[in-house]
């Protein structure tokens, strides 16, 4: 696996299928007198993570706060390993809350991994239009379900460019087990195109910024919906075609 990639100044992608574990979603670090983690990967991602953090010259315990996009495995199960290394606080909206706390199989979508999700407490609850200080930056939190009921946006501000963190809210995955509602998620994307950014991350991306951002998720709202696949496959199978 690859080291941690710096995107912007202060700002690191520290977790993904390409830089710690194959189940990882993106991960990114806000460095500061208080750093700050948007999302922490999976449990089994966790100590390359762990490691990445160290290439950075910070220890698990420095790490203040995981500031989550949404309830899910891949997302935050590491948080669980990070908690019984450091007094790190996770703050998730409100309608995810309650399976992360349960540790819901369904609602985690744990089921896809063959994996529990281990119940961890949420320390605070994120509200739509807040905005939250970490590192030099601001953090405007966009509440925007569909993919799950708690999915939010982060729009990042204070920096050179405007960038818009996007978790899953991004060519995420559609599944009733895990509370997904397509006509949220169509109104979730019209929102996101209300507001100004030029760059963009999402949850399941190599470790980069994506350019051209507004145009591009405006091209994602065309073709949500258009057609599912049932053929996903969860992600413990190993097997070929």
């Amino acid at each position: 696996m690859a080291q941690a990639v710096k995107l912007l100044e202060h700002f690191y992608a520290v977790s993904g299928d390409k830089i710690t574990h194959p189940w990882d979603a993106s991960a990114y670090l806000i460095t500061g007198d208080e750093p700050v983690l948007i999302d922490c990967g999976g449990a089994d991602g966790y100590p390359a993570l762990k490691r990445n953090l160290a290439e950075l010259g910070l220890q698990p315990r420095q790490i203040t706060k995981v500031i989550a996009t949404h309830g899910h495995w891949d997302h935050v199960s590491g948080f669980a390993p990070l908690a019984e290394e450091s007094d790190a606080e996770l703050w998730i909206h409100e309608n995810d809350r309650e399976q992360v706390e349960q540790g819901d199989y369904d609602r985690t979508g744990a089921f896809l991994y063959g994996k529990p999700f281990p119940p961890v407490k949420v320390h605070r609850t994120l509200v739509h239009g807040e905005t939250l200080a970490a590192g030099g930056f601001r953090l405007e939190v966009i509440h925007t379900p569909g993919h799950s009921p708690g999915s939010v946006c982060f729009l990042l501000t204070g920096g050179a460019h405007k960038v818009l963190v996007a978790g899953d809210t991004l060519w995420g995955g559609y599944h009733d087990r895990v509370r997904s509602d397509l006509e949220a998620w169509q109104a979730s994307l019209d929102l996101l195109l209300t507001h100004d950014f030029e760059l963009m991350t999402f949850g399941h991306l190599p470790p980069t910024l994506v350019y051209d951002a507004k145009k591009k998720v405006a091209e994602a709202r065309k073709q949500l919906g258009v057609y599912f696949t049932p053929w996903f496959k969860p992600m413990y199978e190993t097997f070929q075609y």
